[in-house]
């Protein structure tokens, strides 16, 4: 009766301190499950809605980045079969920024912005119809100075209005970022916060354990101390976080790892997203060559770096309609991607191989003479006419290449941006009026620009 007592007496006392205690963990593990539910939800958020955010402002870029080029198909129209082919392309186009632009609206973001961005959408399409007018008219024999000056600085215009609403969307997509950014920060601030709450609720079960002994110690305060270093490190080890037995600090590890893991999977996930949206912002989706933006900011850093001369070329695949027309739009995908192989294969490292949209080519060529440069590009013709790239083999396409030299000896080092824009310009159109005179007489071959770009020109 004696020892009966006596272990009641102590029984009690331990169960009293055991049932502190348990409460005490019950109640820090569900406030900590219910903390790390909130962050959960918040990264879901961040996850989700955020990144959906940010995927349309870069959608709205990349569509925005194509007009420029599809306005110069419409300027350059020399049927009008491709006319309203490149005007229907340049329609769609602009159908797209509008409803991206208004899914922006309706997320309420920078008003000013949206306005900007409709002001200009609205003064791209007036210069479209009028320039689609324009063009109609030269086509059916206009051909007047006054017509060609008037279709000639209609285009201009149109790229630097595509150019505008490309920066006005890249402002969009620099806000989602910074937004997703901020959300990050205040979410690693509530981490943080429940790392201080947890550090507390570990203090309370360290003076509760102090009263139960030895036992209290070993199996209870250093197992919570251990979890909690592991939460507090500045990089988190999840395969550290000990979740064996039954008891509840088990379930509290198990727990917080799950989150821990969570939280991690999804920065992985944002960081992985941002490399593939910073990539995507210079690259082409289909063939993953470098877009018109890439191609642009190689030739500046060439005319920049130094004073060797360089050949620019435009390529375009000849007949590519009639791929498209008989064995239909996927094929003709496909098409693109093989002859993007191809010619990447038959370049060098040094040159840059560029897709300006559709079946249309660029390529920056490092050689200082335009007949070394007409070699090279009838070289890769010659290969590219050899291939079967469709589903007939009786079906062989071939490109015509416009190839322009480049001679920036007298750019000055302190040319403006406005000057080398200029200049790339012009060597661009030189390209490309080769590309047309390739075009009438038969296809399948290169032709040279009539006279090379000086820098001292411009």
């Amino acid at each position: 009766m004696i020892h009966r007592k006596r272990g009641a007496g102590l029984t009690a006392k331990t169960l009293g301190i055991t049932l502190m205690i348990l409460a005490l963990i019950i109640g820090a593990t569900l406030t900590m499950s219910r903390s790390f539910e909130q962050l959960q939800e918040q990264t879901q958020t961040l996850a989700t809605s955020e990144m959906e955010n940010l995927m349309i402002s870069v959608r709205l870029v990349q569509q925005s980045e194509s007009l420029g080029s599809l306005g110069a198909r419409l300027a350059s129209a020399d049927t009008h079969s491709i006319r309203r082919r490149a005007l229907i392309e340049l329609t769609d186009r602009l159908n797209w920024v509008s409803r991206l632009t208004q899914q922006l609206a309706n997320l309420s973001l920078n008003t000013e912005l949206i306005n900007q961005m409709k002001t200009t959408q609205g003064h791209l399409q007036d210069n479209i119809d009028e320039l689609n007018t324009l063009v109609s008219e030269h086509i059916d024999g206009s051909t007047t100075v006054g017509l060609l000056r008037q279709i000639s600085a209609l285009s201009h215009n149109n790229q630097e209005l595509a150019g505008q609403l490309s920066i006005l969307a890249g402002y969009f997509s620099a806000t989602m970022r910074q937004q997703i950014a901020n959300q990050s920060e205040r979410l690693a601030g509530d981490i943080q916060s429940q790392q201080q709450n947890l550090l507390a609720v570990c203090v309370l079960v360290l003076i509760f354990t102090l009263l139960a002994g030895l036992y209290f110690e070993l199996r209870v305060v250093r197992r919570i101390l251990s979890l909690q270093r592991l939460v507090s490190s500045p990089v988190v080890n999840v395969d550290k976080f000990d979740a064996r037995g039954g008891d509840e600090i088990a379930s509290l590890a198990s727990t917080v790892r799950s989150y821990v893991q969570r939280i991690q999977s999804h920065e992985a996930q944002m960081q992985q997203a941002h490399q593939e949206m910073t990539y995507l912002a210079e690259h082409d989706a289909l063939t993953g060559l470098a877009n018109r933006r890439h191609f642009q900011a190689a030739a500046r850093r060439l005319l920049r770096q130094g004073t060797q001369s360089f050949c620019v070329a435009i390529g375009d695949i000849d007949h590519f309609k009639q791929v498209n027309d008989r064995f239909g739009h996927a094929m003709g995908d496909q098409v693109l991607v093989k002859l993007s192989e191809q010619l990447s294969a038959g370049l060098r490292e040094s040159d840059t191989l560029a897709r300006f949209g559709g079946e249309e080519f660029a390529i920056i060529l490092p050689i200082s003479s335009l007949e070394d440069g007409q070699a090279v590009l009838d070289k890769l013709r010659h290969q590219i006419s050899l291939q079967h790239l469709t589903p007939d083999t009786h079906t062989d396409l071939t490109m015509s290449f416009g190839i322009a030299l480049i001679d920036n000896s007298q750019m000055a080092c302190d040319a403006s941006d406005h000057q080398i824009e200029t200049l790339l310009d012009a060597a661009l159109l030189a390209a490309d009026q080769a590309l047309y005179t390739a075009k009438r007489k038969g296809r399948n071959q290169v032709v040279a620009a009539a006279e090379t770009v000086y820098a001292k020109a411009i």
